[in-house]
């Protein structure tokens, strides 16, 4: 059986006060109850930028300009190829506020908090490099 591949975008969105958007997958999907940065899955004909600023509109309720792109890290989860790329976004408005459509829970938090928060081990490499450019 071959391996479906699948194409995503997530994304760090970093406020003013350098804090990161996290948030909590549900307990009833893949990886339950993980935290993660914020997005999905690439549409057909669509970008990588398009992707992620839908995905944060779609499941955060806020518009976001995607600024860095720190890379891509290739994972099976699920008999699924993934393919995971992560930017960094800012808000175009500070004054937004985020409302959870697709996660149980969502934070503001400073990046040598995320040691505190149970990520999936693909994500580690994301997170050292958010440090390289917070800190």
């Amino acid at each position: 059986m071959q391996n479906i591949k699948i194409t995503a975008v997530n994304v760090a969105i970093i406020d003013k006060s350098k804090k990161v958007l996290i948030a909590k997958r549900p307990a009833d999907k893949p990886m339950p109850n993980k935290w993660e940065f914020p997005g999905g899955k690439l549409e057909k004909n669509e970008t990588l930028h398009e992707c992620g600023v839908r995905e944060i509109k779609e499941e955060m309720d806020l518009d976001v300009e995607l600024d860095k792109y720190l890379g891509y890290e290739e994972l099976v989860f699920e008999n699924k190829d993934f393919t995971l790329h992560l930017f960094t976004a800012n808000l175009k408005d500070h004054n937004q506020a985020f409302k959870l459509h697709e996660h149980t829970h969502g934070e503001w938090v400073f990046i040598d908090e995320l040691i505190n928060y149970d990520f999936p081990a693909f994500d580690i490499p994301f997170i050292s490099k958010l440090r390289d450019i917070l800190c």
